[in-house]
């Protein structure tokens, strides 16, 4: 499944390669330059279409750089989709741990609605709480980097000291056999205890961390309750996830 799924994204990739050389080419000539169907460039164009890497008219492709703005949008829109799904999951009275990713900050925009307790070492929280929302919002404390995340003893200690009925965690990488990941040391701890101070989990991952491994692990596969993704991520790596026991949820509307 790994395989397949890694031959997909190639495929993909080679798809990009192609057309960042090119004004634009047709789907034939795509299907005749990689020695693949048409059925299937066709499903891959579709598919990198709607994660906004490409623009498709009267079957001409074309290639969309990833450091313009409509994919930067585009990746915004799916994390949001995912944090807003991940909110939905977590009920009145519940205390929720989230991490200091991106997609987290999203959960906790739609969280601070509910009447809940939200716990993060994530000190851009602050800015989307007022006075008449009835989320309660609890800092970590702890160092500060320059993004406003916290780590260290202190924020370490602050997710020890409480136990949350969920925690929302964002990644840089995910796959089955390195499990959960993030690139950045200070943090690693913090969310290891995160989850270890979590009664149910919540991964929330869009179709770029899968099959990717960043420099720490801060879980396992095993200790993933629910995993929210996007409609971009093989249907064969999902169902590996499955096997394990992790519930999946793939967010289509964005």
């Amino acid at each position: 499944m790994k395989n397949s799924y890694k031959a997909i994204a190639s495929r993909r990739e080679k798809i990009l390669d192609v057309l960042n050389h090119v004004d634009s080419m047709t789907i034939s000539e795509l299907s005749d330059r990689l020695g693949v169907s048409e059925m299937t460039i066709r499903r891959d164009c579709n598919n990198l279409s709607q994660m906004g890497r490409i623009t498709q008219k009267r079957g001409i492709v074309k290639f969309v750089s990833q450091e313009t703005a409509n994919h930067s949008e585009s990746r915004e829109k799916i994390k949001k989709g995912l944090g807003h799904e991940a909110a939905f999951h977590i009920h009145d009275g519940e205390i929720v741990f989230t991490n200091s990713s991106t997609t987290s900050m999203y959960a906790i925009a739609a969280l601070i609605k509910k009447p809940v307790t939200i716990i993060t070492n994530n000190g851009n929280a602050a800015r989307y709480i007022s006075d008449n929302d009835p989320a309660r919002l609890i800092l970590s404390g702890g160092n500060v980097n320059e993004h406003d995340i916290m780590s260290g003893d202190i924020a370490n200690q602050t997710f020890l000291s409480m136990r949350a009925d969920w925690s929302i965690i964002g990644c840089a990488g995910i796959s089955l056999e390195q499990g959960i990941s993030t690139p950045r040391i200070e943090e690693a701890n913090v969310n290891r205890n995160i989850i270890k101070n979590s009664r149910r989990v919540i991964v929330v991952a869009d179709y770029s961390k899968f099959g990717s491994f960043s420099n720490f692990t801060i879980g396992k596969v095993s200790d993933i309750d629910i995993l929210i993704t996007d409609p971009f991520v093989s249907g064969k790596t999902l169902d590996a996830f499955r096997k394990q026991g992790v519930k999946v949820i793939q967010v289509a509307n964005f």
